[in-house]
């Protein structure tokens, strides 16, 4: 008998601490400072690390040397962003030597070179000689396939490349004292003999390469400063690499460091500017970068996370582009000021939106369809609100213009799919894990049919606006109808819900309605539960954004009430996203405690407002970084970090509570 050997993944799911970037080079940093992942041309594709490990060669009492990497706990780390940037500062003291390092990195806005720039610092009553290290492996595109290594001696560069991708790493400042290209987990791999701090040449390598630099740095003197500068440069094709080699070298590191800082600040003040009180302002200010960086410069499409379950261990990975979410960043930079970010993103999903007029649940950044497991009707009527809502803030007659045949394609796709009850035809609601006709997708597509009417009168198709203005009030009387539960005085999450056999048995067995069809194929059964009679946070969505009831109608004000009653945390506060939610353990998420809390602003609650917005901010990392979810029995970031649909609501949030929210208005 043969044995298969299984394949287990190599890559468990780690969330960054930080992230750096130019929304086309994004990186994932731990707390210690050490870069991890690193996703280039594209935000979510490819990851190319691999190892990218500096330190300093020591001397010890006894005359040997090693090298001291700055990853390991030998260093006592701190880590901050320099205020209103993206550039993360991490501060080393050694536990062994009276050297301090302070490490700040950054990616150049305007081209594709990853800085990391050094200022070591001696706080000893000795010199201190030190030699600058860096150990470097690529796993291009993610495969160790087929890739190469050598040194470059025209510019004193290591040089990585699996077919069109070319990675450089260098350095400037002090001279180069030794390279070293080799296989890794072989007598060549550089690794035993940077950790020594001797390399000893070798100046190419296929299959698996690893490489290391080193360079001189000379006596440190009690008291003394010195800097140096690692760059590591990302092209297509090697021409480009060397061409970014040596304009990074054309300035020095501090020069880089002052630039980005006044770009990334340059860039906040294009925006609405910051409301609120210093911690309040701050948390407003990173999400914005946060969501900037998450958002392709490209093609304007945002992922929900930066990847960090690859292998789908734990979910189905993040590091995509769903046309709903998306379309809440949009709508969060639309209302910063940021209407250029948001016009891209409009323009990216018009471009890839599907012949029948509706969008896949989830692309690659570049357009491309990513893994998928069902559609979901709601990122329709997101996105065409979003176009509404672009246009009722810019009034940009040419935006409306490009985006007209998308719009009525998604209005037509809309009509063509609601059922005789009036509401939409079953898909996967907005959190993916139930196929019914669901309450807040009903809302959506009101709000998608409603936003084309209105932009079909503005640009005089009566006939059309007419149309989808029926079909849009069809839509809310389903709502009202069908959705509506005189039981419970409230909304249901939604109706005639996909089940499996034995959830259908169960329900048979309570006396519920069910009933049973078969698949489109017509060859197995499929089986319905008639009512999901379960609380939704997403119930919210039918007062905003898609205003299907006014906040202060009684239908909405109970359900709010009872999706506060049912669903919030008694323990650490935050609003859970349903009745049963099991996902990750069932945390209270940010995103529906941010809804509740633009709910409160539009009913003139703002105190109870204010109070769910600083549980949010609570609920970060220290970089004020935002997760989808908080831990539900001590509080803080539990899975996701950062989340850009997280980061979105807060600024809406923040908006709203700043009576700045014109949504509201």
């Amino acid at each position: 008998m043969v044995v298969k050997k299984i394949l287990t993944p190599k890559t468990q799911p780690e969330m960054p601490e930080a992230i750096i970037g130019n929304s086309r080079m994004l990186a994932s940093v731990r707390d210690n400072g050490e870069i991890y992942r690193l996703f280039w041309p594209h935000i979510e594709y490819g990851q190319h690390l691999g190892h990218y490990w500096p330190g300093i060669r020591v001397a010890l009492p006894d005359g040997h040397c090693f090298t001291k990497w700055f990853h390991l706990n030998i260093w006592k780390s701190s880590q901050h962003y320099l205020e209103n940037t993206n550039i993360l500062e991490t501060e080393m003291s050694s536990r062994t030597h009276n050297l301090e390092a302070i490490q700040r990195d950054f990616v150049i806005p305007d081209r594709d070179i990853l800085v990391r720039y050094y200022t070591l610092t001696n706080h000893g009553e000795k010199n201190e000689k030190l030699t600058f290290i860096v150990y470097c492996t690529f796993d291009i595109e993610e495969s160790t396939l087929y890739d190469g290594a050598y040194f470059e001696y025209s510019n004193n560069s290591l040089i990585f490349f699996r077919r069109n991708v070319y990675l450089a790493v260098s350095g400037a400042g002090y001279p180069l004292a030794g390279y070293q290209c080799g296989r890794r987990g072989t007598h060549s791999d550089p690794f035993q003999d940077a950790s020594r701090g001797a390399l000893r040449g070798g100046k190419d390598n296929i299959r698996q390469s690893a490489g290391s630099l080193s360079w001189d740095m000379g006596e440190l003197q009690p008291g003394e400063t010195k800097n140096l500068t690692l760059y590591l440069a990302a092209g297509a094709g090697q021409r480009k690499v060397k061409e970014l080699v040596t304009e990074a070298a054309s300035k020095e590191g501090r020069e880089w460091l002052e630039d980005t800082k006044q770009y990334w600040r340059g860039w906040l003040e294009k925006g609405i500017p910051s409301p609120g009180e210093n911690m309040s302002a701050k948390a407003y200010h990173r999400s914005l970068l946060a969501m900037k960086l998450m958002s392709s410069k490209e093609t304007g499409a945002s992922i929900a996370a930066p990847e960090f379950d690859p292998y789908y261990s734990m979910c189905g990975g993040y590091g995509y582009c769903w046309p709903r979410d998306s379309a809440y960043v949009a709508i969060a930079f639309d209302e910063a000021g940021y209407h250029d970010i948001a016009a891209q993103f409009y323009s990216f999903a018009s471009d890839v939106q599907e012949d029948g007029g509706d969008w896949q649940q989830r692309y690659f950044t570049d357009g491309s369809v990513a893994p998928t497991w069902g559609k979901q009707i709601d990122q329709v009527g997101s996105v065409l609100w979003g176009y509404r809502h672009h246009y009722s803030l810019t009034g940009d007659d040419i935006f409306l213009e490009q985006t007209w045949h998308s719009l009525a394609a998604g209005a037509g796709y809309l009509s063509a799919n609601l059922e005789a009850n009036g509401l939409p035809c079953p898909s996967f609601d907005a959190w993916e894990d139930e196929h019914s006709q669901g309450t807040y997708s009903a809302a959506a597509v009101y709000g998608g049919l409603k936003a084309a009417s209105e932009i079909a009168a503005i640009k005089g198709k009566n006939e059309a606006a007419e149309q989808w203005h029926l079909a849009a009030e069809n839509v809310k009387k389903g709502i009202l109808n069908h959705q509506w539960s005189e039981k419970h005085n409230r909304f249901m999450r939604g109706i005639n819900r996909r089940v499996y056999k034995d959830t259908y048995g169960q329900a048979a067995y309570e006396g519920k309605k069910t009933f049973t069809g078969t698949d489109p194929a017509g060859l197995y059964p499929t089986y319905w539960v008639g009512e999901d009679e379960r609380v939704d946070a997403a119930l919210l969505g039918l007062a905003f954004p898609f205003a299907v009831l006014d906040p202060d109608d009684e239908r909405m004000q109970a359900t709010a009430r009872a999706v506060e009653d049912f669903l919030w945390n008694r323990d650490i506060g935050g609003l859970h996203r349903y009745e049963g939610d099991i996902y990750r353990g069932g945390n209270p998420w940010l995103i529906t405690t941010s809804w509740l809390a633009i709910y409160y602003c539009m009913s003139g609650k703002r105190d109870q407002a204010e109070k769910l917005y600083r549980w949010c901010l609570e609920q970060s990392n220290r970089h004020l970084l935002l997760p989808e979810q908080a831990d539900k029995n001590r509080g803080g970031p539990a899975w996701v970090t950062p989340l850009n649909w997280s980061h979105a609501m807060l600024v809406l949030t923040r908006l709203a509570l700043d009576n700045r929210l014109s949504i509201l208005k």
